[in-house]
């Protein structure tokens, strides 16, 4: 739900996902196709403008790519922020939040408040669905497109199989790893007769209701801003033997991927020398104007050049 926002908030890099077709997947390993989307990691907003630059654009290889003009990224950087409109939704704000990252997160508004943007607190009332139906939604699509990987078309391929169905069951088994599977099962359970109306259907209404919410918050606000993560980084494996801890880290980001929003993490500061990323959200294909709230905000501080400790 975060692959580019989460990585970039846990490495104090500023990391952008477009909106949803505005660079092409093609030659990329489909995970849950209506969620999927490229975008660029770097050090700052202005090297992120370079790399976009380059990824976007039409590309009639993939089938969700959109025909949309690129505009230049580079030249959106240096826009004032005078009266943009800045929107911090009081469901970020929850009980599961760390109240360290929660005052960081009050810290970069009251910078943009001096940058001269105008803030907002907003409500996005479907965000607390928005776990569930993501991690019914991908895994859904990501038992359908992993299917294909059974060692005799695609992927890994077990050595000395006794039969067709060792291959299969050997192959899978040892070409995936155990959250790979765990989420293909979960996906094939919730696509399966008898429970498609009562998981699937219902994620993607859930899905259309958080999309709606975001619509709405855009007729009164021109950016939306917030935690990216609820928690510093933790210890690797310190989640593995409880799933759903781990997929509470996704809380702030999945919002965007389920809307098809564009979304960006930008260093904000450090919680017991980890760092910690502020995610900022725009309308479709409004990346120029995340990039240029980002770069203001960089030339303002200098949290994203600190090298966190142990680095």
């Amino acid at each position: 739900g975060g692959s580019i926002p989460q990585p970039a908030a846990l490495t104090n890099l500023t990391g952008l996902k477009p909106t949803y077709g505005r660079v092409s997947r093609w030659g990329m390993i489909a995970y849950a196709s209506s969620l999927d989307q490229g975008g660029p990691l770097a050090r700052t907003a202005e090297d992120c403008a370079i790399l976009l630059q380059g990824m976007a654009g039409f590309d009639p290889n993939d089938s969700t790519s959109i025909d949309e003009p690129v505009p230049d990224y580079s030249a959106s950087l240096n826009g004032s922020l005078q009266g943009l409109r800045i929107g911090v939704p009081k469901e970020y704000f929850s009980a599961g939040l760390d109240p360290r990252i929660a005052d960081l997160v009050m810290a970069s508004v009251e910078e943009l408040k001096k940058l001269g943007a105008v803030i907002k607190e907003i409500s996005l009332p479907n965000m607390q669905h928005a776990i569930p139906a993501y991690y019914v939604i991908a895994p859904a699509e990501a038992s359908s497109n992993l299917s294909r990987f059974d060692g005799v078309r695609f992927g890994y391929r077990c050595e000395d199989p006794k039969n067709l169905e060792d291959l299969y069951k050997r192959s899978r088994g040892e070409g995936f790893g155990t959250e790979v599977q765990r989420r293909i099962m979960v996906g094939a359970y919730a696509l399966s007769a008898g429970y498609y109306d009562a998981y699937y259907l219902k994620a993607q209404k859930i899905r259309r209701l958080i999309k709606n919410d975001f619509m709405a918050a855009f007729n009164e606000v021109d950016i939306i801003l917030g935690p990216t993560t609820p928690n510093p980084a933790w210890k690797l494996g310190a989640k593995n033997s409880d799933p759903v801890a781990a997929y509470l880290e996704d809380v702030y980001t999945i919002t965007a991927n389920l809307a098809g929003l564009p979304g960006l993490s930008m260093p904000a500061g450090f919680v017991d020398g980890l760092p910690v990323g502020v995610q900022l959200l725009a309308p479709y294909f409004q990346e120029g104007r995340l990039l240029n709230v980002a770069h203001q905000y960089q030339l303002n501080t200098d949290w994203h050049t600190r090298t966190p400790q142990g680095f």
